[in-house]
């Protein structure tokens, strides 16, 4: 990746064509969300991040490729109130939640500079409480040709699926998969079902896994 690629990536915004982005709730609804099942919640977390470093192309090198040790995973997330939960669990991610606690505009205008900021620092390593993007894969022609075309991931990102519409998204997954070789970033994508049953298909894949919300069937 040249420099002039590099400095362009820079002034990527979050791909609404692609992505919708996690609904937000009330801050106490999302706390409610996170404390139903914590243990699946820091299990999810640690699965997004393992391997998502170690980032950084080192200090003499701005146009290559950043170091991550695994640039693609997929899983799938089943149970009642899956998607109010993985939309929480989102917005925890990429620091919509914290950012809605901000006292005015000016604190977010900071913030979301310090993240550009961060993004624009080639060298920096990736640390734990970097913002990650992340949203709701659309499964619209336009938002499936993206994904399956130009689509690059700007930062870490995770990717939610609604398991109802794995027909429609299946080739999009495959070919990002195909693809992640060539991100500058780890990218996760989850399934969400409210019934474990309809993420059997994407479950018989090699390798991925699943994370059961109390109440589910599995």
């Amino acid at each position: 990746m040249s420099l002039h690629h590099y400095l362009n990536r820079l002034t990527q915004r979050f791909d609404t064509q692609a992505l919708q982005p996690p609904e937000a709730a009330p801050a106490a609804t999302e706390a409610s969300l996170r404390q139903r099942d914590p243990a699946t919640w820091q299990q999810l977390s640690a699965w997004c991040r393992a391997g998502a470093g170690p980032g950084g192309s080192g200090w003499f090198n701005p146009g290559g490729q950043p170091s991550v040790d695994k640039r693609w995973a997929a899983a799938a997330l089943g149970g009642p109130a899956a998607a109010a939960w993985a939309n929480a669990f989102a917005r925890d991610l990429d620091g919509g939640s914290a950012l809605d606690l901000l006292p005015g505009r000016l604190a977010g205008l900071a913030l979301r500079l310090r993240v550009k900021a961060a993004d624009a620092a080639w060298w920096r390593l990736r640390q734990h409480a970097d913002p990650w993007d992340a949203g709701w894969v659309r499964s619209a022609p336009p938002a499936l040709r993206q994904l399956q075309g130009p689509w690059l991931p700007r930062r870490a990102t995770l990717l939610l699926a609604d398991a109802a519409d794995q027909r429609a998204l299946r080739l999009a997954q495959a070919t990002l998969q195909q693809r992640s070789d060539a991100f500058d970033h780890p990218v996760r994508w989850l399934w969400v079902a409210t019934d474990a049953s309809a993420v059997s298909a994407p479950l018989a894949a090699p390798g991925e896994r699943f994370f059961a919300l109390p109440g589910g069937d599995r």
